[in-house]
């Protein structure tokens, strides 16, 4: 019991600090840098890698800090990453059946592209100014753009240092069989 709870504890202290990172660091880099969201390559990694109970610890966490940092309403962090990590954890379990490098990268740009639509549509209803719609804005799909390549660069990366550390995780292919090995 104490064991989980230190690991709990030290999980929460380094979400914590890469929550630092993006608001501190990243977020005041130039324009195409900046885009980089940390958090949801962190969150996506501990889902992936490890699982779902302690993802959604991690997005308490993460959500609790950027909604003290941020300007926008309280919770509204804590809503994207909670939906985002359950639009996850359902596209793992019923699409994205094996952990693989194609399976990681798939994920990571699906839910960047999801991510980015709900928090778009989240402020555009919690918005007093109604008139501008998100989808009509260039500023909105550059952003993606860039996010989404660097999701997908995070989790080329990401992948390759996983599988290099770690004995458990071992890329696979599948073995082609023709008709006549039956034979």
């Amino acid at each position: 019991m104490m064991k989980r709870i230190w690991q709990i504890l030290i999980l929460s202290l380094v979400v914590s600090f890469f929550v630092l990172i993006q608001f501190s660091f990243i977020s005041s880099l130039p324009n195409p840098f900046c885009q980089f969201n940390l958090v949801l390559v962190v969150l996506i990694f501990i889902l992936f890698f490890l699982d779902f109970r302690l993802s959604l610890i991690s997005a308490l966490v993460a959500g609790f800090w950027l909604d003290v940092v941020s300007f926008n309403f309280f919770g509204f962090y804590l809503l994207i990453l909670f939906a985002t990590l359950l639009l996850a954890q359902w596209i793992l379990k019923n699409w994205l059946t094996n952990r693989s490098f194609y399976t990681l990268i798939s994920l990571m740009l699906s839910l960047t592209f999801f991510y980015n639509i709900l928090a778009a549509v989240i402020l555009y209803i919690a918005s007093s100014d109604p008139g501008t719609f998100f989808l009509w804005q260039a500023h909105f799909w550059t952003t993606l753009a860039y996010q989404i390549l660097w999701s997908f660069l995070a989790a080329l990366i990401l992948f390759n240092i996983a599988v290099a550390s770690s004995k458990k995780i071992r890329p696979f292919f599948l073995e082609k069989k023709s008709l006549y090995d039956n034979i």
